[in-house]
Parts: structure tokens; C-alpha cells; sequence
């Protein structure tokens, strides 16, 4: 199954590199533009990760850069391919995108990274929760590329078990996961706050905390393809600026940012609210959001087992701390 998923998702990021590479050869280096600056960025999950992009937008940060910013919720296997055909100019999406499309040659940056740490603990129903009980069963994953399902292969690496000996069922998203493992329809599933809140009172066992040991990773960062970092280096450095900001009120102002939890998730419940803020925001979010290529290194790894072609990526290929150093230099960020 996962093969066929992987060949799916070749196959798309096979014509969106037909159609991007057509519109850059008929396409001039873009000018510069008056401001503000109209421009989309994506993002592939509504989970916590994203909150910072989320602040500097409706904190207005990014209108203060210069940049009229059209934010847009895009699944990994649509928003990958409306970067790479200009539709958006930044994608908020995990590491493991990347380099499934490094390895299809499309030339891509980091410029960001919001989320540097697997956030996932992998969650059994009760009945399930040996190694040997979830042979042949369902395991839910988003796709056959993102942070949850290298997390998935992790969690499973550190349990005894082989990806071919579960059933890897892609659902598209992290909440369709955690709902379909809430109804029962898989019976194991790696997840983050909030859903891992419901998961503990529900007497669900944690069988892999990943979150806790803190493996490096490009769970969501900013992506951008390499031409429009070289043809717009002024847009980049504002959007990753205004990012900055977010970040930092994202960590400085926890009612701020709890009530835009509870506006682009969902969330009701205070102690939801609460713990997934605290674990974003004490745990996870950077202070200085530097890409770093190691935090690629786990993601490669694991998708090298069922794509020769990946172990001919440089994960180094696809950082660039530019934008990051230049601001965390001027403002004095540690």
C-alpha cells in the first residue's frame, strides 16, 4: 500500500514539475512590486504548528512588513504542487514533502522552521497496545511522505515492527487520523496536543513518546521554491520576519494565542487549550527558527528504505539560514 501511495504522489510531483518548469521558462524574473506585496502561503495542517504563520497574520505583522498575505489551507498533497506551479509563493509543510520532492529534482528552501522536533507520541487503543497485536492491523497516517507518517515508521522502528507488517491506511489530514482512531475504525495512530489530551482520559496507551526525545526534525517549516528566493529575496525576508514576530508572541501571550487556537482549530475545551499551548509554546516553538540540515536526517532515512532515489538528496540542499540569521543579527536573537 505504501508503495502505491509513494507512486501516486511521484506521479503528481511529476506533472506539477512539467507544468512549474514550463512557467519559468516563459515567465520574467519577477519586479518589484508596489506595497504591500500580494502574495499566498500555505499550510498543510490545521495543527499547532502553524500558529505562529496564524499570529502574523491576524496580529497584522505581516502588513507591517510590506505584505498583503492570502493565508490557505492546503493538504500536503495539494499544497506541494501549487508551490512548485507558482499558485502559492511559501508552503508551510513538513520535511518529508521536501525531500520526496528534492528527489523528483525540484529545487526547493527551507528559509524557516517552525516546528524543529518530532511532535508525536504513538497512541494504541487499549486492546492493541502490544507490538504483536498490531500486526496486520490498520495504522493511520496523513500520506506516504509527511512528518506523521515518518513519525509513524519511527514509532514503529522503536517497537520491533516493520511498516509491511501493519496496514498503513492514509486519511489526509491529522485530525481525520485522530477521529478515525477516536471511532475506532484503526487502532493505532501517532498524534500530538490536542488530540493526545482525549487520547490519555480515554485510557488509550502512549507507546512511543517521540515528542519527548526530541528528535531533530522539520516537522513544519517555511518552504519556498529556489527561484523565488533568488528573483524575491525582499518578500522572503519580510514574511520570515513577520514569522519571527508571531513566534514570539505566539511564546509572550498565551490569551492571544490560545484564542487563535480556538479560532483556526477548534478548540473549546480550556484544557485542551491549555495543553496544547503549553506544549507548542514551551516545548516546541523556536525563539530563532533556523532550518539546519540534520533536522532532515531522520526524514531521509526512513523515506530512503522505500525511494532509491532519496539517498542521492543533500538535505543541505534544501537550507538556507539567510533570512533567519540576518534577523535574529539585528534583533539580537539567541
Amino acid at each position: 500500500m505504501t508503495l502505491t501511495i509513494q507512486a501516486r504522489c511521484a506521479a503528481t510531483l511529476t506533472i506539477a514539475l512539467a507544468l512549474v518548469f514550463a512557467a519559468v521558462a516563459n515567465k520574467p524574473a519577477l519586479a518589484a512590486s508596489a506595497t504591500p506585496t500580494k502574495i499566498t502561503i500555505s499550510y498543510s495542517e490545521k495543527i499547532a504548528d502553524e500558529l505562529s504563520l496564524w499570529i502574523a497574520e491576524d496580529a497584522g505583522y505581516f502588513k507591517e512588513h510590506g505584505l498583503d498575505v492570502t493565508e490557505l489551507y492546503l493538504p500536503s498533497q495539494q499544497g506541494l504542487p501549487a508551490l512548485l506551479t507558482g499558485q502559492v509563493q511559501m508552503a508551510a509543510i513538513g520535511g518529508g514533502d521536501a525531500l520526496a520532492a528534492a528527489a523528483q529534482g525540484v529545487k526547493l528552501k527551507y528559509v524557516a522552521n517552525l516546528a524543529p522536533v518530532y511532535t508525536f507520541q504513538f497512541w494504541a487503543r487499549p486492546q492493541y497496545a502490544q507490538p504483536k497485536l498490531l500486526k496486520g492491523q490498520r495504522i493511520g497516517i496523513t500520506s506516504a511522505s509527511g512528518s506523521l507518517y515518518i513519525a509513524t515508521l519511527l514509532a514503529l522502528q522503536q517497537i520491533g515492527l516493520r511498516p509491511t507488517d501493519v496496514q498503513l491506511t492514509p486519511l489526509g489530514s491529522t485530525p481525520n487520523v485522530d477521529s478515525a482512531l477516536f471511532a475506532g475504525s484503526i487502532v493505532a495512530a501517532a498524534s500530538h496536543p490536542p488530540a493526545t489530551l482525549r487520547y490519555q482520559q480515554q485510557g488509550f496507551v502512549d507507546m512511543v513518546d517521540l515528542a519527548q526525545k526530541r528528535i531533530p526534525n522539520v516537522n513544519t517549516g517555511l518552504l519556498v521554491l529556489d527561484s523565488y528566493t533568488q528573483s524575491n529575496p525582499k518578500i522572503v525576508a519580510a514574511a520570515v520576519e513577520a514569522i519571527i514576530e508571531g513566534l514570539r508572541r505566539e511564546k509572550s501571550d498565551k490569551t492571544y494565542a490560545e484564542n487563535e487556537l480556538r479560532q483556526h482549530m477548534g478548540i473549546k475545551d480550556q484544557a485542551m487549550l491549555d495543553s496544547t499551548y503549553d506544549f507548542y509554546a514551551n516545548e516546541v516553538a523556536p525563539t530563532v527558527p533556523l532550518p539546519e540540515a540534520s533536522q532532515l536526517e531522520a526524514a531521509k532515512e526512513a523515506l530512503s528504505a522505500t525511494n532509491a532515489k532519496m539517498k542521492s538528496v543533500d538535505p543541505s540542499s534544501l537550507i538556507d539560514q539567510s533570512f533567519v540569521k540576518a534577523v535574529a543579527a539585528r534583533q539580537n536573537l539567541k
